[in-house]
């Protein structure tokens, strides 16, 4: 699963300029005399740190900070929530229409502003495309096809964020988006190249030196890299060193899963076909966990009927072996040769099973 939404962002707090007065003007047809909104501060917290009351048709709240910070104002009436940059400045937020807002008054929510009504248009296309699931006698043919239209039009999304980043390399947004937003379609590499483009002050952050040093562990698990040792222990707590797995195989998958992950589960039934076709090719799978609960591990290995090795640290996000790999959604898979050699990484579905059936002869 995913751990990229940039419309539940973390607070960011970030350098500001020398001015620091912010002022948040709203207004719109919609907004009912007397009506309440609240300013939630950051989006990791819901608790709200201003009541704004409309009068007049609108809102407005002022202040200072010397931050720029990812804020939403919450109006329960209309139960819509509004995500914005609370920055030096005139932010105004417009209700153009039930359900929806634009905001403008500064650089960096304009450009929010156009990057949210790109991926409105893009998640509308997917919606329309999933129609199709209600069909009952589609194929699989079909239902692959619509699985493949949906798949693009993600790439599209994720194409949109990634040019919002590097057209707002020199200000906040750009930052936000280069530190926050993670899929493997924006990859660190590109990133990479973008963080070459930010402003001094903003390379020099902790945040983008942290990115720089995962850039650095990356290239130690690319694809034509040997995979690094490591041993977790099974599910039965005896340690089980990888290699001596992989050595068995001509060619085997990592895959990282966890139990509490809905998409890996639901991925499970075709792995166990992949497995069922090829290992007596020379193919084999070595399921490393995230989970942190080992009973809940175990019980999902039973109830979803693996039968290749499992390995974990029972560490979550944090497990060792995730982090070589810089694991940061799963389902995950990575396959390596016989001696180690990682041969590629990130394919799942119909794209893995190509894979194997073109390099496994």
């Amino acid at each position: 699963m995913k751990k990229l939404a940039f419309l539940a962002l973390a607070a960011f707090a970030l350098a500001a300029c020398q001015s620091n007065q912010y002022k948040i003007q709203g207004t719109g047809a919609g907004l009912a005399e007397g009506d309440t909104l609240y300013l939630i501060p950051n989006m990791m917290s819901d608790m709200p740190s201003d009541t704004l009351v409309v009068k007049d048709g609108k809102f407005e709240l002022s202040g200072e900070t010397d931050t720029t910070t990812v804020c939403g104002i919450i109006y329960p009436a209309h139960q819509v929530q509004v995500v914005f940059l609370r920055e030096p400045g005139t932010i105004k937020i417009d209700f153009v229409e039930d359900g929806k807002t634009k905001l403008s008054g500064t650089k960096c929510n304009e450009e929010l502003q156009t990057l949210q009504n790109s991926v409105e248009l893009y998640s509308d296309s997917i919606n329309k495309v999933a129609e199709a699931f209600g069909d009952t006698t589609l194929t699989e043919e079909k239902q692959q096809e619509v699985f493949d239209k949906i798949k693009e039009i993600q790439k599209q999304i994720v194409k949109a964020y990634a040019e919002t980043a590097e057209k707002n390399l020199d200000n906040e947004l750009g930052y936000i988006l280069m530190v926050d937003f993670q899929d493997d379609d924006f990859s660190l590499e590109k990133k990479m190249e973008l963080i070459e483009k930010m402003p001094a002050k903003f390379q020099q952050r902790e945040a983008i030196q942290e990115l720089k040093k995962m850039a650095e562990a990356a290239k130690k698990t690319a694809i034509g890299q040997q995979m690094p040792e490591f041993t977790l222990n099974t599910p039965e707590g005896e340690p089980l060193n990888v290699m001596d797995e992989v050595k068995k195989n001509k060619m085997t998958i990592l895959d990282f899963w966890a139990s509490w992950c809905g998409p890996c589960r639901a991925e499970m039934p075709f792995m166990k076909e992949l497995y069922a076709k090829y290992k007596d090719k020379g193919l084999g799978i070595v399921g490393i966990s995230l989970d942190e609960d080992g009973d809940a591990w175990m019980a999902a290995i039973k109830e979803l009927g693996i039968t290749w090795p499992q390995m974990s640290d029972l560490k979550g996000w944090k497990c060792e072996a995730g982090k070589m790999f810089q694991v940061n959604a799963i389902p995950f898979m990575a396959i390596v040769d016989q001696n180690g050699t990682i041969v590629q990484k990130g394919l799942r579905g119909a794209d893995l099973e190509k894979f194997i059936s073109e390099n496994l002869k």
